[in-house]
């Protein structure tokens, strides 16, 4: 499919008139290595951590700043509280203070120097931060993010952040999972917390600073720097909105990479993988979380490009709003007509398509190349799969290949009737999309749709089915929603008809037509003719039984014979019944 990819003169052009400020949040990334030692290129959210086992330091006021700010310098020592993430306990480590830069201190702990950090380890952290990035030659990660999102907290009465390098202590080994960095709002709060678990103090450093892995992260390279960003706009998220989803906290922080110059694309590769995670439900454990990562970030990059830019995104990392409804109040802020459910819908065809000149581009990214993996593969007919089970804001891509030929492709859907859906279908020919149709369903989740020439003018159809609960609620019972679907070879449907007289009201007529299939939300159409008048016009037939059957009543005054009375039942413009008053008529 064709593709047309402008980057940006500048990642971050739009920010230069904005000034944000902040209230409050808090979180912690946990990362994991997939497969490259000393890379990291796929992370995991461990905000679920802190609302675990802390949850009520979302609740505490921000801690008053103090007095006077320590006067540091190169070679000061200093002692930290960090966490065993394996045992939960927290631990003190020794630290020097190895740079000092505009907006930052950084400290590295002394088992690591030299070791794993060096000077130019340092130097690159620094320059970073402070002064350039892959995005802006002139402008650092702290720049960059405070312009758009807003300044950090200040809860030590210094300006700058503190960004402590160690060898995070969480029983990984090379090759296996790790956790990268993270921010702790621990650090937020004055004095002595207590773990609600082990009942043990747990103590506060009482500064904005972030927790950057030495080991086996390489801190200095392109990820270990990525990390940092990331790490920083939670910092920030901090002083803003304290109970945010963490689904879209963590899209907020992998946006903020991108602006930075340092894309996510570990995450973005995970979810090429696994395209069928919830866009909105962020799992617990570590390893099933990395395509979440990746479909956040993306759901912030469709609305940068298609919803107004980087301000869309800080709209919404400063509204009080949480999840769904604080994007929603975004959307609105910025002007864009359509709400969440509308915008994921276009989203989940911008997923698998990318391609940013078919429909004016609304299902493709300028900044992102995606290549995702369709769920199910479909090459023979008839065919049909019960018990698909999605997610709430999750997808499904299932393809659908012709053999040739010049036929119809008649698709069935059957959802759980206590959850609403939205099913599209895209065509493709000569490996190019041609249209994306919209399955019409009824209330309780039944869709029917015909596409036309299949083997000819259409090569291949992917059907995209997804959950969308209303107003963000589930059903009783869970979050998953089990659907069907089955697809055959035929453009018609075939349609037994009748007219009866009414049995309650005389002068009343039935129309009746029962399709061959179920049809979905889309029912045929009647048109009667008395005399010379037509006095209903393509009006839709009433469905019953959901679409098991259809029917159409209408008066017929005395003056009229039923001779006089002409009817015809039309299906997407081919005429499927037709016939007399009196006479059983025509089925097609």
């Amino acid at each position: 499919m064709q593709k047309a990819k402008q980057g940006r003169s500048s990642f971050v052009h739009q920010l230069k008139s904005s000034l944000i400020t902040f209230d409050t949040f808090h979180i912690l990334v946990i990362f994991l290595l997939t497969g490259v030692p000393t890379i990291c290129n796929a992370w995991i959210d461990g905000t679920p951590y802190f609302f675990d086992h802390f949850p009520n330091t979302i609740s505490f006021p921000s801690a008053p700043a103090q007095p006077n700010a320590p006067q540091l310098a190169v070679g000061d020592r200093r002692s930290f509280f960090s966490i065993n993430f394996k045992t939960h306990e927290q631990y003190t480590l020794q630290t020097t203070l190895r740079e000092i830069g505009k907006f930052c201190y950084i400290f590295v702990e002394d088992s690591q120097w030299r070791r794993t950090v060096h000077p130019t380890t340092v130097e690159a952290i620094r320059r970073a931060f402070d002064d350039s990035v892959p995005a802006d030659a002139s402008r650092g990660i702290y720049q960059i993010q405070t312009t758009l999102f807003g300044p950090p907290p200040d809860t030590d009465g210094d300006e700058k952040i503190y960004l402590l390098l160690l060898d995070i202590r969480d029983g990984a080994t090379v090759g296996s999972g790790f956790i990268a960095g993270f921010f702790s709002p621990i650090d937020q709060q004055r004095g002595v917390l207590r773990h609600p678990e082990l009942g043990v103090p747990i103590r506060s450093n009482e500064r904005d600073m972030l927790y950057i892995d030495t080991h086996p992260l390489n801190v200095g390279s392109t990820e270990g720097l990525g990390v940092v960003a990331h790490e920083f706009q939670h910092l920030i998220h901090w002083r803003h909105d304290r109970d945010e989803e963490v689904w879209v906290n963590e899209g907020c922080s992998d946006y903020a990479m991108f602006l930075c110059g340092y894309p996510p694309q570990g995450h973005v590769a995970q979810f090429e993988k696994r395209p069928h995670v919830s866009l909105t439900r962020w799992p617990e454990g570590s390893r099933s979380q990395l395509a979440h990562y990746g479909a956040s970030y993306l759901w912030m990059l469709y609305l940068d490009e298609h919803y107004g830019g980087p301000g869309t995104v800080a709209a919404i990392v400063r509204n009080h709003g949480n999840g769904i409804v604080g994007i929603n109040n975004a959307l609105n802020s910025r002007g864009a007509t359509k709400t969440f459910p509308a915008v994921f819908a276009d989203w989940k065809i911008a997923n698998f398509l990318d391609d940013t000149e078919f429909a004016n581009g609304l299902f493709g990214y300028r900044n992102q190349e995606l290549n995702l993996r369709p769920r199910r593969i479909h090459r023979s007919y008839p065919t049909a799969v019960d018990g698909n089970v999605l997610d709430v804001y999750a997808t499904h891509y299932i393809t659908f290949s012709a053999n040739g030929g010049d036929s119809g492709l008649s698709l069935t859907f059957v959802g759980d009737s206590r959850q609403s859906y939205d099913v599209k279908v895209i065509a493709f020919q000569g490996g190019a999309p041609i249209a994306v149709n919209n399955m019409p369903l009824t209330d309780t989740g039944r869709g029917h749709l015909i596409i036309s020439n299949f083997g000819s003018k259409v090569e291949e159809v992917i059907f995209v089915p997804s959950v969308q609960a209303k107003d963000n609620i589930l059903f009783p019972g869970g979050s998953a929603s089990s659907y069907d679907y089955n697809a055959k070879l035929g453009d018609k449907v075939e349609f037994r008809t009748w007219v009866l007289p009414n049995p309650v009201h005389p002068r009343y007529q039935d129309i009746i037509a029962i399709p061959s299939d179920g049809i979905g939300a889309t029912p045929p159409l009647i048109t009667v003719t008395i005399g010379n008048t037509v006095v209903t016009s393509g009006q839709p037939m009433t469905s019953v039984q959901d679409g098991v059957i259809y029917t159409h009543s209408f008066y017929l005054s005395p003056e009229f014979s039923p001779e006089d009375v002409k009817w015809q039942i039309s299906f997407f413009d081919e005429v499927v019944g037709e016939g007399r008053l009196g006479n059983e008529g025509i089925g097609k």
